[in-house]
């Protein structure tokens, strides 16, 4: 066996190993349902955010709504910036870190919360000039240490 098809192999071994990394991303896009509220004494920013989900049922197109909790800490200066000027109704995309808490409710239920931390914040500006879907953004992302 040659030199170069063992370098090959081992890379494909490793980049193999790679993909059942832990592995933890969630993006999120849709419109507030409210104003971005300053929450922890200005350490975070909570949104509330709705995202349609359309599917196809007996031949007929169907609309679901799922709504999703993001957190923006301040210590993310950029991402910050743009989540504390959102407001309701305004487009934006999230990109983070999900974590799930469980707890139980006063009727004895156990539930389960999944709140997004999001890393990278985006929003549509919608002017009459790209009003026709054209897309500019403010963008933000701040990249995790590994």
């Amino acid at each position: 066996m040659s030199n170069t098809q063992n370098q090959t192999e081992d890379q494909t071994a490793v980049d193999q190993d790679n993909l059942f990394a832990d592995t933890n991303i969630s993006m999120k896009s849709g419109r507030l349902v409210k104003d971005a509220e300053l929450i922890a004494e200005g350490k975070f920013i909570k949104i509330r955010l709705a995202s349609n989900k359309e599917y196809e049922r007996d031949g007929e197109i169907k609309s679901m709504t799922n709504y999703f909790n993001i957190l923006v800490s301040s210590n993310l200066t950029k991402a910050f910036d743009i989540a504390k000027d959102l407001q309701k109704g305004d487009w934006a995309y999230f990109k983070g870190e999900d974590s799930a808490k469980s707890f139980d409710t006063p009727e004895g239920y156990k539930q389960t919360a999944v709140t997004t931390y999001a890393y990278q914040v985006t929003k549509k500006k919608v002017t009459e000039d790209n009003a026709a879907d054209q897309d500019t953004s403010d963008q933000a992302a701040v990249h995790q240490p590994a």
